[in-house]
Formats: C-alpha cells, sequence, structure tokens
C-alpha cells in the first residue's frame, strides 16, 4: 500500500537550472535499422544465462512506420511483442503483449474532438491480450517510451555530456498514465578499448525514487553514441513459482558492422 501511495504522488517541478524538456527530435528516421537484436541475461551472471533473446524489426509504408519489438524465450517461442506505428514521424498507436502472463497495454494518439489541434494520449492495460479503450489524456510534448529512449537521449545528447538533468515523462501502462523520469551522466569507463558513458535514469520524485530501482544504459561516448547495454526492468516478465513478475536483465545490444544509427531500447516501468 505504501508502494502504491508513492507511484500516485504528484511528481515535483523540474528545478530551476535543469535542462529544458523539448519533444523528441521530429526528423529521427524510426525506419532504421531494418533490424536490430539483442540478448537478455540474469543479472550477476556475467553474460553466462541468456534469458530472452531480443528482435526490432522495422517496415516503412510511405510515411507510415511498423515496428515490432519481439521477445523470444530461449526454447524459441515468442514471449511477448510491442508493435508501434508512427505516421510521419509521430507517435500513431503502440501495444505491449505479454503472452506468458497473459496481460497486455494500448497507447493511442488522436485529436481532441472538442480541440482537432490538441492531440490526446489514450493509455490503458489489463489482463488478457485484448487491452481496454483507455481514457483520454493531454498528451505532453516530452513523452518518452520504450521505442524512444535512444532518439530522445541523442537529442540532448550535448546536453547530458555538459552534467545537465534532461527531464521527460515516461509511459506506465500499468497505472495507465506517465510520470515524471530523468536522465542524468553518472560516470565515464572504458569497455574493451572503447570510451563509454553511463547515462542513469530515474523517477524525479524524492519519494519515489526509493522504490524504483535506476536503469543504466551504457553508452558509446564516440558518435554515433550507441547503446551497448544496459542493466533494469525490461518487457517480459520471469516467473517465480506459479507467478510472473517483473524482471530486471543485463540486455546487450548485436550491431550489425555498418550500423551507425539507430538503436531503441526497450525498458520498463
Amino acid at each position: 500500500m505504501v508502494l502504491v501511495a508513492l507511484w500516485l504522488s504528484v511528481i515535483p517541478a523540474g528545478r530551476a537550472g535543469d535542462a529544458a524538456r523539448p519533444a523528441t527530435t521530429a526528423a529521427y528516421d524510426y525506419a532504421e535499422p531494418k533490424l536490430l537484436t539483442g540478448t537478455l541475461y540474469e543479472i550477476g551472471s556475467h553474460r553466462q544465462k541468456v534469458l530472452y533473446t531480443f528482435r526490432r524489426i522495422a517496415v516503412q509504408s510511405g510515411a507510415v512506420v511498423h515496428v515490432e519489438r519481439q521477445f523470444y524465450r530461449t526454447n524459441g517461442l515468442l514471449a511477448a511483442v510491442d508493435k508501434v506505428t508512427y505516421e510521419s514521424n509521430r507517435l500513431e498507436s503502440y501495444r505491449m503483449q505479454d503472452f506468458q502472463a497473459r496481460v497486455s497495454g494500448a497507447v493511442r494518439v488522436a485529436p481532441d474532438p472538442q480541440d482537432p489541434a490538441r492531440p490526446q494520449i489514450f493509455i490503458s492495460y489489463g489482463p488478457g491480450l485484448i487491452p481496454p479503450k483507455g481514457k483520454a489524456q493531454d498528451l505532453p510534448s516530452d513523452i518518452v517510451y520504450d521505442d524512444t529512449v535512444y532518439p530522445f537521449m541523442m537529442a540532448h545528447w550535448d546536453a547530458l555530456m555538459r552534467g545537465d538533468t534532461v527531464k521527460f515523462h515516461f509511459i506506465s501502462f500499468e497505472w495507465e498514465r506517465t510520470f515524471m523520469f530523468q536522465f542524468t551522466k553518472t560516470g565515464e569507463s572504458v569497455q574493451h578499448n572503447q570510451p563509454v558513458v553511463q547515462i542513469t535514469m530515474q523517477p524525479t520524485s524524492m519519494l519515489l525514487a526509493p522504490f524504483v530501482d535506476p536503469l543504466i544504459f551504457t553508452v558509446e561516448k564516440a558518435s554515433p553514441h550507441r547503446i551497448l547495454s544496459y542493466l533494469g526492468r525490461t518487457t517480459p516478465r520471469i516467473q517465480k513459482g506459479g507467478a510472473w513478475k517483473y524482471l530486471d536483465a543485463e540486455t546487450v545490444f548485436h550491431y550489425p558492422p555498418d550500423q551507425t544509427a539507430h538503436n531503441p531500447s526497450h525498458t520498463k516501468n
């Protein structure tokens, strides 16, 4: 009950001096790469225990881009899938289905019938593989979800390297709303003779932060600043006893040799 109360608490606004919160760049090409893969490992297993594999597929038809983010069990069965549709580089719809836990969520963006110039967002979540309709909410200009973590991070790369805090609204299916989170640069190191930086994602609320583990992204310091891996919550759940629990894992991305761009993450909060 305490955790529920904290999740529903009012998240404070940013302090003076924090980076502003403009929307993700509209120039980003969500149709690339056509294919991206990854592996989800048990944290602490030194990348020895594989839990799931990941595949992002993008298909473009005119101004519309359809993205599928697929998560497979080690036996090859599909565990969960995210389906995202962009039109003219803007979110149109987003659906999550977890075939193991038998839950689903959906996001839809549509004009306000009373004011067509003002977009609304509908977020829904529930048992079964067909999510409910959801209620209309105002659409924040700085909304972020799994497939836009990387482009939003890149749009604010210079600010992050200066040490600024970058705030944004992150979608929570379970609470059918968005919560205020932030990116901060929290370290630099060298991995496999390659300079990298650590970018931490965590809630802005001081009351909420102790109950929500941060997500830590390891990103190339040099351009194109690809996300190499991250530690934290991800889409498919893990079975413990007779229940399906939220999963924190180490996700490692695999890039084709000639890939120099897009790198969507798949976080869940």
